[in-house]
């Protein structure tokens, strides 16, 4: 749905504005971006308003977007659905934060940030595949990502001297860590293809020495499946 209407609103703005209709595709690009941008950044901001005051559910914004803009991560598949889990994981970051404090937990949360902050240092950067980089572009967005995670560190610390009594240092943290979980969930999944593509190398290797293999030797203790009938090609192909 929101692809359909940033293609009738770039097709309005390029015959009735004068727009070049060589830039269709980015136009169609930056609506999309913005008009989600906006959305889910105001929601998590009004929603999150009614588990946290406005000031820590901005420090909370500023931690886990400055970071996932150049640290990547997961990502929806739909504008909705984006729309609902980015909302969901900040009421959800936010509550969790209230509930650590009132019960004298909030170390728990110094620790996590402490070590997902050295676990993102000593990480390999993530290319999504709807936005693919070169890379040496893949390299300086890294370098970029750990300047900004630097940068949250000393902010944390000033929040943590100055505003302590509203703990909007936990809740910057909390947003960090939720931009590092989702780096993390979204290098699992690179993980988990390229290991997936191994085993099923791995057993087609393994499969052609059983094709090759005739007559068939009988297992000789486990279970004895059926096997398929011989084949008559090629199994070097």
């Amino acid at each position: 749905m929101l692809l359909s209407c940033c293609e009738r609103l770039t097709d309005f703005f390029i015959s009735q504005c004068g727009l070049p209709e060589t830039r269709r595709p980015w136009y169609i690009y930056t609506l999309q971006t913005r008009i989600s941008m906006f959305l889910s950044t105001a929601g998590m901001m009004l929603l999150g308003c009614l588990v946290a005051t406005p000031y820590q559910v901005i420090c909370f914004l500023v931690g886990i977007l400055s970071l996932r803009r150049r640290l990547g991560g997961y990502h929806a598949k739909t504008p909705l659905r984006c729309l609902f889990l980015s909302i969901g994981v900040s009421i959800l970051c936010l509550s969790l934060v209230n509930s650590l404090v009132r019960y004298g937990l909030s170390i728990l949360i110094w620790i996590l940030f402490i070590s997902l902050s050295f676990a993102v240092f000593n990480s390999s950067p993530y290319s999504h595949p709807n936005c693919p980089l070169t890379p040496d572009e893949l390299a300086a967005s890294w370098i970029k990502a750990k300047h900004i995670l630097i940068w949250n560190l000393l902010l944390i610390l000033l929040l943590q001297i100055f505003f302590a009594h509203s703990n909007c240092a936990l809740y910057c943290e909390m947003g960090i860590i939720a931009a590092a979980i989702s780096f993390f969930v979204s290098k699992f999944k690179e993980v988990k293809s390229s290991l997936s593509e191994k085993m099923a190398g791995k057993l087609d290797d393994l499969t052609r020495c059983d094709m090759r293999e005739w007559p068939l030797t009988s297992i000789p203790i486990y279970y004895q499946p059926q096997h398929p009938q011989r084949e008559t090609d090629n199994t070097d192909k």
